[in-house]
């Protein structure tokens, strides 16, 4: 009896977390859209002049971010901490110091892989420290609340390592086994954090480095997003959407993002960062 209640109470709550989403996308429109910008160090920018390396990294992140600043659009922002400690923290001071972007950590480098649960914990809280470190004295300082893990590079062993520091989500871009069938963002079960379910289209998270992988080019990645919002929108679910700088940050898959977010904002959707999603979800 015990447990049959404790899942009454847990399906009431998913059902109330879906209401709030629907009730924001009715009163604004059209739908919750978060829209997650991953910072990467670019593997082509090897042996480049310092103009190209910008080029490549920093100014496809600009690239991004032009779009969803010129119209006060919220965005969430996950760079590692190598970006933020040693090539670009100038770069990250000014992203953070913006009151529309919400900075995430995306572990110590692109190249992070599974490591021991006392390597982790230290990578981690070095990447933390050096993220909120990044800020103009007397101005915004960033206060990470999520992590968007880099491919492979953690497992639930360390969830105890999100607890210890605090934090408030982790993104889940690879599609946990606890995560099928979730929309929204829901509580770990046994932990302190919550998991954000990144959104699935055809086969594959919404992220575009996996519509890449998948052979879709610009105007198949934007037709993909444009159906899907449209989906999560009529079921009153927000859409969790991945944009990394080193795929969309130029070319045709930068004219698909473009198209996509001047879309959803005709649209009337209501952007949110990946806290304001986690606390609507912690609220109910």
């Amino acid at each position: 009896m015990h447990l049959k209640r404790m899942l009454f109470f847990i399906g009431l709550a998913s059902l109330l977390v879906q209401g709030i989403f629907a009730v924001a996308a009715a009163e604004n429109g059209s739908g919750v859209l978060n829209v997650i910008i991953k910072m990467q160090q670019s593997p082509l920018a090897d042996g480049k002049s310092l103009a190209e390396k910008e080029d490549l990294e920093m100014n496809s992140t600009t690239n991004l971010l032009n779009e969803a600043d010129s119209r006060g659009l919220p965005v969430s922002i996950s760079v590692t901490g190598d970006i933020a400690n040693s090539v670009y923290p100038l770069y990250v001071t000014m992203l953070g110091s913006k009151n529309n972007h919400e900075m995430m950590i995306g572990g110590m480098s692109k190249d992070d892989e599974l490591v021991s649960f006392e390597d982790q914990d230290a990578r981690l809280r070095k990447t933390k420290r050096y993220v909120e470190d990044d800020y103009i004295c007397g101005g915004k300082q960033s206060k990470v609340a999520g992590y968007l893990p880099q491919p492979n590079s953690f497992n639930q062993s360390q969830y105890k390592i999100l607890d210890d520091l605090a934090m408030l989500y982790l993104v889940d871009d690879a599609g946990l086994p606890e995560s099928q069938g979730k929309t929204t963002p829901y509580l770990m079960n046994g932990s302190a954090f919550y998991v954000v379910p990144v959104s699935e289209g055809q086969g594959f998270r919404m992220e575009d480095a996996a519509a890449k992988d998948a052979g879709l080019n610009g105007t198949d990645w934007y037709n993909l997003l444009v159906s899907k919002f449209e989906e999560s929108a009529g079921k009153g679910e927000p859409m969790v959407v991945v944009f990394t700088n080193t795929v969309s940050g130029s070319d045709e898959y930068l004219d698909a993002y473009k198209k996509f977010v001047e879309y959803a904002a005709g649209k009337g959707a209501s952007f949110v960062t990946t806290k304001e999603l986690v606390e609507s979800s912690n609220n109910a």
